[in-house]
C-alpha cells in the first residue's frame, strides 16, 4: 500500500476516536480489505480511495451505524450527534428527521399532559377546561376517561412516529453502507 493509502487509513482511524478500540480496528481492517481487493483486481489505489470518498463521511457512517446498533446507554450528546448526521445527509432528511422527531416526542409529552390534566380536573382544578367547543364543556366526572382516550390517541401517533423515525434512520445507514465498495458488489463488476 502506498503512503497515500496509509495516510487515508490513519486519518480514518483517527476520525473514529469516539468508538471503542476494537470497533475502530474492525472498521480500519474492513476498509483496508476493500483497498486490497481493489488492488488485487488491478485498480489504481487513487481510484479506490476516491470511490471510498472523504474519510470524514466514511467515519461518520461507521459511527452512526455503531450508535444505532448499540442502543443501550446512549448519552444525550450521542443522540444529538446521530441526529446531526442524519439531518446533514440530504434534503429529505432535513425535513423528515425533525418533523418525525417533533411529532414523536412532542406528542408523547402532550399525551402525558392530557392525562395529567384530566386527573387534575377530576380532583377540582377548575382552571383546566376540557371541551368540544367553547360552549360545550365535558362534565367533570368524564375528565379522566376522555383524557385517557385522547391521550391514548395522541400517544399512539407519537409511538408510530417514533417507530418510523427509527426505521428511516436505519434505512439511511443501510443506504450509505450500500454505497461502499465491497457491500455486495465486487470491484470487478
Amino acid at each position: 500500500m502506498s503512503p497515500e493509502g496509509k495516510a487515508y487509513l490513519d486519518r480514518f482511524y483517527s476520525l473514529l476516536e469516539k468508538l471503542p478500540e476494537e470497533e475502530r480496528l474492525d472498521a480500519v481492517r474492513e476498509i483496508e480489505s476493500h483497498i486490497a481487493e481493489g488492488l488485487a483486481h488491478g485498480q489504481p489505489e487513487r481510484e479506490i480511495l476516491a470511490r471510498l470518498g472523504d474519510p470524514r463521511k466514511l467515519a461518520r457512517a461507521y459511527r452512526s451505524e455503531y450508535i444505532l446498533e448499540n442502543n443501550q446507554g446512549r448519552t444525550f450528546k450521542e443522540k444529538l450527534a446521530l441526529i446531526g448526521f442524519y439531518c446533514t445527509t440530504g434534503l429529505l432528511s432535513v425535513t423528515v428527521v425533525p418533523v418525525l422527531a417533533v411529532i414523536a416526542y412532542g406528542f408523547a409529552f402532550c399525551a402525558v399532559l392530557i392525562v395529567a390534566a384530566g386527573i387534575l380536573r377530576t380532583f377540582g382544578a377548575t382552571w383546566i377546561n376540557m371541551g368540544i367547543t367553547p360552549d360545550h364543556q365535558i362534565p367533570t366526572q368524564w375528565s379522566i376517561p376522555v383524557a385517557v382516550i385522547v391521550g391514548g390517541i395522541i400517544g399512539g401517533i407519537a409511538f408510530i412516529s417514533r417507530k418510523y423515525l427509527r426505521k428511516y434512520l436505519a434505512f439511511q445507514s443501510a443506504s450509505y453502507r450500500k454505497t461502499l465498495p465491497g457491500s455486495g458488489k465486487t470491484f470487478a463488476d
